[in-house]
């Protein structure tokens, strides 16, 4: 039974570790369709601008395309290149916390990719309110049989862009959970400089608080719901056990020293007499 449990926790550990390959290879491919949606979707809006453009349905369609533009600039492939590989701890914790570098080409606010992730979920979560606003409004045209072609197009890429916003909005909301359960650990880096290996530990600070995002179904669609707590309250429970006795080591009494104390009083009267 005991040579069982190892396996057991292997079996474990390559099922988190297929799970999350999964979930990174799903991420990315939802983001490779929707950057062919956003595509398909520029298109249409260029090609109807001149007829359209005073539509309700239309400036819906604009905000989406938007809404699209924003998320695609956010560079979603570079947070999650430095997301999974911490999950996975090929990678300390930390390195996901520090801001970016800035850099001629991309002038801006230098935000970290954990602040970045944040963002994205956030994002995520609002861009689904304009495309179920302008799908109301495609069937509106499609009940009174105007321009079938378009709405039917217009209605059929509206649909993905929500399963794809829908869907990466759940991932993104695990990953950013992963992470901040990671980064309220404390850590242990290993650094080795000229084969001189060095171990430097980073602990969480006490002063910010931690933010935790949840998913729930609301109607039609999945509403974002974030949640605070104190990052340090697990660190310092971590703490106060380290620092109690171990009754695992064992303590030595020694007995008084006597050795030399006999002539201890001659000395002094030596140095009495000196002065």
């Amino acid at each position: 039974m005991a040579a069982a449990k190892p396996g057991a926790a292997t079996m474990a550990q390559r099922h988190e570790g297929s799970a999350e390959e999964g979930e990174e290879q799903r991420l990315r491919a939802a983001l490779r369709h929707l950057q062919a949606e956003a595509g398909v979707l520029e298109r249409l809006v260029y090609k109807h601008r001149n007829q359209h453009r005073g539509a309700a349905y239309f400036q819906y369609l604009i905000k989406v395309r938007r809404d699209l533009k924003l998320l695609l600039g956010s560079n979603v492939v570079e947070v999650i290149n430095a997301a999974f590989p911490v999950i996975a701890c090929r990678k300390p914790a930390n390195t996901i916390l520090v801001p970016n570098r800035q850099s001629k080409k991309k002038p801006g606010a230098n935000h970290s990719h954990y602040k970045r992730l944040f963002g994205v979920a956030r994002l995520l979560s609002q861009m689904v309110e304009p495309v179920i606003k302008g799908a109301v409004q495609i069937t509106f045209l499609l009940a009174r049989s105007f321009f079938i072609e378009l709405c039917t197009a217009v209605l059929a890429l509206l649909a993905r862009v929500r399963v794809l916003i829908q869907q990466m909005l759940l991932d993104v909301v695990s990953l950013y959970n992963k992470v901040t359960d990671l980064t309220d650990r404390k850590q242990a880096v290993k650094i080795t400089i000229d084969k001189v290996q060095a171990f430097r530990e980073y602990y969480p600070s006490s002063n910010d608080a931690s933010t935790t995002l949840e998913c729930v179904w609301v109607k039609d669609k999945f509403v974002l719901h974030e949640r605070t707590k104190a990052s340090c309250q697990k660190t310092q429970d971590d703490d106060q056990r380290s620092s109690a006795p171990d009754s695992s080591i064992q303590y030595e009494t020694l007995g008084p020293v006597t050795e030399g104390w006999n002539i201890l009083p001659s000395i002094i009267h030596d140095i009495s007499e000196t002065f």
